[in-house]
């Protein structure tokens, strides 16, 4: 040891104490002896040295080896305390062990003081050790046990979040009263999602939304909610049904609930969007796009309809935002699809590498002799497929229809 061992001694006669310092020579110990006969001295000692072990005589005037111990365990001291007597009963030392000395040795054996020493320094720091486990482990419980709590009142929370956010997505159902070949591919990458659809016939139209707000999970479910609220204003409340004048009207308002058009707020926040209206009495489809194109089939020959790259919401420019209203006559057997890009940016396959637009069309093109049903369920496991033991990258989202 780099520091000598401290020891306190309690013993009365010099010719003991002068014994038991040669055995310490002998054995090369390392150490410092304080030599005590007294209760007063004793107690004095344990306060001023505070030492590394306590060899104590049986019987001193007035005091004894037993009475140590006990001061020494009131103390809180955890130090080994060994006994070292010319003789004593064997009764007395089994009480002693019971009280907690850490050995006893008789004066005509002291060449076996040494190694009782450091055996016993040795189970000290074991001791030690072990409580600071003890404790360690005590305190990674009660923070395992709060954060348990903590993760299962957040899951609550996002759980019925989640309720809430199906609450107010409409009946995938419901779509098929309208154009009943369609199909509709929802898949959160969280427990919440920020890709929402919306849908409703309005004064003999039908409007069809796809949108992917910024972020997924809670952050994304939240944008959700605020442009599916403002959809409801917008279209059900005022009855507006050409896609760009949507999108024009879901700008301004994403930007005035999130004070995007002052100073307060500089987050960017917002969604990309795709609204198609279709006219079934004058077979008309209306498009407009913020950063989503209309992927449009008539007799298996792509045509695709691009949006303005443009997002609603976030940071503008140009004095106002306007965005491009298309319009075409449709066939009976066209057919439409909108989605956001969590399917075409998910990875996977042989390489692990982003499935990309032109792949997920190709798998949309061999589809097209299936019904939209069928679609949906091929859709979903090829994506299953694709993504293989890989994380889910993006809430997945896709609609399509055949007019």
């Amino acid at each position: 040891m780099d520091k000598p061992l401290s020891i306190l001694l309690l013993e009365d006669n010099p010719s003991d104490v002068k014994l038991l310092q040669n055995e310490l020579k002998k054995a090369q110990l390392h150490h410092t002896i304080s030599v005590v006969d007294s209760k007063e001295e004793f107690v004095n000692s344990l306060k001023a040295i505070t030492p590394d072990v306590v060899l104590s005589d049986h019987s001193l005037p007035s005091f004894n080896s037993l009475e140590a111990l006990r001061i020494v365990r009131q103390h809180g001291l955890d130090i080994p305390f060994i006994l070292v007597t010319g003789t004593v009963s064997e009764e007395f030392a089994v009480q002693c062990m019971k009280e907690g000395a850490d050995d006893y040795i008789l004066k005509s054996s002291l060449t076996r003081l040494p190694a009782s020493i450091e055996n016993n320094l040795r189970n000290r720091e074991v001791r030690r050790e072990k409580k600071m486990i003890e404790l360690l482990h005590a305190k990674l419980q009660a923070a395992y046990s709060e954060i348990a709590q903590m993760h299962k009142d957040i899951t609550d929370s996002i759980d019925y979040a989640c309720r809430i956010q199906t609450s107010m997505l409409p009946n995938k159902k419901a779509l098929k009263t309208y154009i009943p070949d369609s199909l509709i591919v929802y898949k959160p990458k969280d427990v919440v999602s920020g890709d929402f659809y919306w849908f409703k016939e309005v004064d003999g139209k039908i409007v069809v939304v796809v949108a992917d707000c910024t972020g997924h999970g809670v952050p994304g479910a939240l944008m959700s909610m605020v442009g599916n609220n403002l959809l409801n204003e917008i279209i059900s409340g005022r009855m507006i049904t050409e896609p760009a004048e949507i999108l024009t009207e879901l700008h301004t308002g994403v930007r005035s609930l999130l004070k995007q058009d002052t100073d307060e707020n500089p987050s960017q926040d917002g969604m990309d969007i795709s609204i198609c209206t279709i006219d079934k009495q004058n077979k008309l489809i209306e498009f407009a796009g913020a950063n989503h194109n209309l992927f449009f089939f008539r007799e298996r020959t792509l045509n695709l309809i691009k949006g303005d790259r443009k997002s609603v919401g976030g940071y503008q420019r140009e004095t106002e935002r306007v965005f491009t209203n298309y319009q075409l006559r449709y066939h009976p057997g066209d057919t439409l699809y909108m989605f956001s890009d969590g399917y075409a940016d998910q990875f996977g396959g042989r390489k692990q590498k982003r499935m990309h637009t032109r792949n997920l069309v190709r798998l949309l093109h061999s589809s097209l002799s299936f019904s939209m049903a069928e679609q949906e369920v091929m859709l979903h496991e090829w994506l299953e497929k694709w993504k293989g033991e890989l994380k889910q990258t993006d809430d997945v989202l896709m609609v399509g229809m055949r007019l």
